[in-house]
């Protein structure tokens, strides 16, 4: 599977590196890395800190387009090049990221640091845990992945995102993962909204 050479790449590429830099596998891979089935449409790699987006992006030199995109950062067909390995992108929420784009092994790969998340419930206290919010640093969950051990965001927080997405599909993938295998009771009535928590009463 093209996003195993992806992951695979990028591990290859770190730990040859020494870098220290906090990062950890979101979206769709780190569902899929946890036993969830489900089609994955592309790596994302959250790092903790805005400039640690520049380094990987330094250590992601060899997948650099060879010039500049000539596309707007906001196109999804935007790619990290020499010239502009990543860019800053606020939406009118105040929303605010920092990205860079890549293609390895023929799958997207991104790199994504969040200054601004403009209000997006992230609380471990009955709003909800968001998985691009400050939680999920000290709650990762690490998997072993090709000889490597992977920071992954834990399905349990993964539930509330799909949740708050309405995305069905993922949800219920997310759910039989998380039944046959096993979960973090205390981990999901903190991820859950209370709102997701009477969705899913009787199902857990």
């Amino acid at each position: 599977m093209t996003w195993k050479l992806a992951l695979k790449s990028f591990c290859d590429l770190y730990s040859e590196s020494g870098l220290t830099v906090p990062w950890i596998v979101v979206g769709s891979v780190g569902s899929v890395i946890q036993k969830a089935a489900m089609t994955p449409n592309d790596l994302d790699i959250y790092v903790q800190n805005v400039e640690d987006v520049a380094r990987l992006a330094a250590l992601l030199q060899p997948y650099h387009a060879k010039v500049k995109c000539g596309l707007a950062c906001s196109d999804p067909e935007w790619q990290s090049s020499m010239e502009e390995p990543f860019f800053t992108q606020t939406f009118p929420s105040g929303f605010t990221w920092t990205k860079g784009k890549w293609t390895i092994a023929n799958f997207p790969v991104e790199v994504v640091q969040i200054s601004n998340a403009a209000g997006i419930p992230d609380s471990d206290m009955g709003e909800g845990i968001w998985e691009g919010g400050q939680h999920i640093w000290r709650l990762a969950k690490h998997v072993e992945f090709e000889n490597y051990v992977v920071p992954v965001v834990p399905l349990e927080i993964q539930l509330e995102l799909n949740i708050r997405r309405q995305r069905a599909d993922r949800v219920d993938a997310i759910l039989h993962a998380l039944v046959t295998n096993g979960y973090d009771e205390e981990l999901l009535r903190k991820a859950l909204s209370r709102t997701s928590l009477e969705k899913l009463q009787g199902l857990l």
